[in-house]
């Protein structure tokens, strides 16, 4: 797989279809907008706490800033989702907004994305808790479980988490570092996204999504051919 072609198709795919990509991150863009007002403010919780003042206000702060990072979170793995099916020419550029809640409209998805995440996020601070470099490795390798989770449950294939997250650790055999530094590829974008002020976002979130589906599907294809 080429860096260059993965990059390729998906800024072909996004620049063609701009605005229907605008549309279908857009409640993603305001969800992440939200928890980040709501996380400056949380800065000035830990005084608060410490001279008990307003305590029930800044927990509910605290709180707010978790449930909408997390709710942006599933909103945007559930685009990812959509992300492969272009990827793979299985759907249309319309109903943006539908496609927005994809995660929400299928509970397969909703609840395996839950508890893979989970699972994978567990699994990988119990690696790192023994070392730095063993942690990052197998974050790398349990990258693409959910999506083989996905694929499992569009096909009415039952599919365990944790096989979900095997699988994954199998098909990234011999392919971590080339999706490590296909990461790093990306760090110029997401600094020019913070000198933005975000703004970038708008080009840099779809970009980055249909990138690491192409790598995804690349790799499925990869595997079958062997």
């Amino acid at each position: 797989m080429s860096r260059f072609d993965l990059k390729k198709k998906a800024d072909r795919i996004l620049m063609t279809n701009f605005k229907y990509f605008f549309l279908m991150f857009l409640p993603y863009y305001v969800l992440a907008i939200i928890a980040s007002i709501t996380s400056q403010t949380t800065v000035q919780v830990r005084e608060r706490l410490e001279s008990n003042a307003d305590i029930d206000y800044n927990w509910g702060m605290m709180g707010s800033n978790a449930i909408f990072s997390i709710v942006a979170g599933l909103i945007l793995t559930g685009i990812a989702f959509v992300c492969i099916d272009h990827i793979r020419n299985k759907t249309e550029f319309e109903k943006p907004f539908s496609h927005s809640v994809t995660i929400i409209n299928n509970s397969k998805y909703f609840w395996g994305t839950i508890f893979i995440g989970i699972l994978s996020y567990i699994l990988t601070v119990l690696w790192t808790i023994l070392l730095i470099i063993p942690g990052i490795i197998k974050s790398l390798a349990y990258s693409q479980a959910i999506y083989i989770y996905r694929d499992a449950a569009d096909k009415g294939e039952h599919l365990s988490y944790m096989d979900a997250i095997t699988k994954s650790r199998q098909l990234m055999d011999g392919h971590k570092w080339e999706f490590f530094v296909l990461q790093l590829s990306f760090i110029g974008w997401h600094l020019l996204v913070i000198v933005t002020f975000g703004l970038a976002a708008l080009y840099v979130t779809p970009y980055y999504n249909l990138t690491m589906a192409n790598f995804y599907d690349s790799l499925l294809n990869l595997e079958e051919n062997k």
